[in-house]
């Protein structure tokens, strides 16, 4: 000790230089350090997803969140539940504890999705995917047609989903890839009311024959009008001329034969 204290009296300004260059480093490294009053936590995330092509996002919320609300709300170690409701999807987000021990939660959340019952039949079987609070799309992307140029929105769609979307999903590190865009064939079906009564047959009736009908995929909204229905649905492979002939009921008559009631008597 005494031969520290001979240095600093024989080397004074080595002394004070050291000091500064000490005291220097600390207002760097004061300076560098991230503060935080209230730090960033990184709580675990799991999301189940539905889709139901075609739905409306009112029946989306009353046929397949509220259901899955239902089973999910009592789960352990859930800090926070977050729904959405969009047109052909459903999504229920699970916010967890920090602590949660989430091979557990996951194995639960499974058996809880596996007891769900009376979601539509046209619905697809729900998907979880785990996440956690930061996750965040990296890039985003977007494909548009030149100026001045039509451009066929299906085609543009199949080419994105098949030489863009599908290439990207092999990359290694890729966790997700979602797309919006391109369209679909549809067709919009009107139907008269006073048909619906003269003939007494009922609405529901009607969209259960098209849900069911083998050249129907399924039905989405249903908007009522003062005068007529508008029923929207999604098809494969079929002209207006062949959905008219879907039948909605058969009727027996009064000579005994069979008379099928077709959907292009009560709508055009």
């Amino acid at each position: 000790m005494g031969g520290l204290i001979k240095i600093a009296i024989e080397r004074p300004v080595a002394v004070l230089a050291l000091i500064l260059l000490t005291v220097l480093f600390g207002i760097v490294a004061l300076r560098n350090i991230p503060i935080q009053m209230s730090p960033d936590i990184e709580k675990p995330i799991l999301e189940v997803r539905v889709a139901w092509p075609g739905a409306s996002p009112e029946d989306v919320d009353r046929e397949v969140v509220a259901r899955l609300e239902s089973e999910l709300s009592g789960l352990n170690g859930v800090d926070e539940l977050v729904s959405s409701s969009r047109r052909g999807r459903a999504s229920v987000t699970l916010t967890y504890t920090v602590n949660q021990d989430m091979d557990k939660a996951l194995v639960l959340l499974l058996s809880k999705l596996s007891s769900v019952t009376g979601l539509p039949s046209d619905a697809r079987t729900p998907e979880v995917r785990t996440s956690n609070s930061d996750d965040s799309p990296i890039a985003r992307l977007a494909l548009v047609g030149k100026p001045g140029k039509k451009v066929d929105l299906e085609g543009l769609g199949n080419f994105l989903e098949t030489q863009i979307v599908e290439p990207l999903g092999r990359v290694n590190g890729v966790s997700e890839i979602t797309f919006n865009g391109g369209g679909n064939k549809e067709m919009r079906i009107f139907i008269d009311p006073a048909k619906l009564t003269f003939y007494r047959i009922t609405l529901t009736e009607v969209i259960d024959a098209l849900r069911t009908s083998s050249s129907m995929m399924s039905v989405g909204s249903v908007t009522e009008g003062k005068r007529t229905y508008a029923v929207r649905a999604e098809a494969v492979n079929y002209t207006p001329d062949a959905a008219g002939k879907i039948v909605l009921r058969t009727d027996v008559s009064a000579t005994g034969t069979l008379v099928p009631l077709l959907l292009s008597d009560i709508a055009t």
